[in-house]
């Protein structure tokens, strides 16, 4: 896990955490702002916290683009106060634009599978993940939930086999391994039965994006 520790330089420390709270994301802050002599104003923290959809790493790069804009590069002498002139959503929509290309990348290796098939499975995943709304995707789709999307819009309907959903979600990680994705977005609960984004940058760079013109991209409409 990348931690924003203040040091522009970019060193990182890891932490063993799976999931992040607005407290633990403040302290974050709040720390690597102390180890420059500065501090970030309370709206800029608020905000920042409440669009990162828990992500320590957006959080990270937002702190420090910030820094850059404002030229703090290194510990400063006098205490300044940082972020009354930046405009948050514009730092986090930066910042995950830079992933532009991975995310883009990602939906193209991913929808064309192991290999050209009839059913195309898990191109019709990404449908689910694509159409539903962000505040459903954070949470994690249910196995049920995607089997009901795909039962009204994949060409095979009702008549699609259960198991064929059931061994491409379980197929999820793998995939993105066998695609020599850098990192995993996606991820199958096969105990709690649900499709989860471990990416939160993901679904920030989705919230800013045509999902028509991405599903154009895919084939799927």
């Amino acid at each position: 896990m990348i931690v924003y520790n203040g040091d522009l330089a970019g060193r990182v420390i890891a932490i063993d955490a799976d999931r992040w709270i607005p407290k633990d994301l403040t302290e974050v802050i709040k720390k690597g702002a102390k180890l420059l002599n500065i501090d970030f104003t309370e709206h800029f923290i608020k905000t920042l916290i409440k669009e990162s959809f828990d992500s320590v790493y957006i959080v990270q790069e937002v702190c420090a683009e910030a820094c850059r804009q404002e030229e703090v590069k290194e510990t400063q002498n006098t205490h300044r106060v940082i972020g009354t002139k930046l405009f948050v959503h514009e730092l986090i929509k930066s910042v995950v634009n830079r992933e532009n290309g991975r995310y883009t990348s990602f939906l193209h290796n991913f929808s064309e599978g192991f290999q050209g098939t009839q059913l195309e499975m898990h191109k019709w995943l990404l449908y689910a993940v694509l159409t539903v709304e962000l505040t459903e995707l954070e949470k994690g789709l249910r196995y049920a939930q995607i089997r009901e999307i795909l039962q009204l819009h994949h060409p095979q309907k009702t008549g699609l086999n259960p198991g064929n959903l059931t061994q491409s979600l379980k197929s999820t990680a793998s995939l993105q391994v066998k695609k020599y994705l850098k990192l995993i977005i996606l991820d199958y609960d096969e105990t709690n039965k649900r499709l989860n984004v471990v990416d939160r940058g993901f679904l920030i760079w989705l919230a800013n994006q045509n999902k028509r013109e991405l599903l154009t991209s895919i084939e799927l409409v």
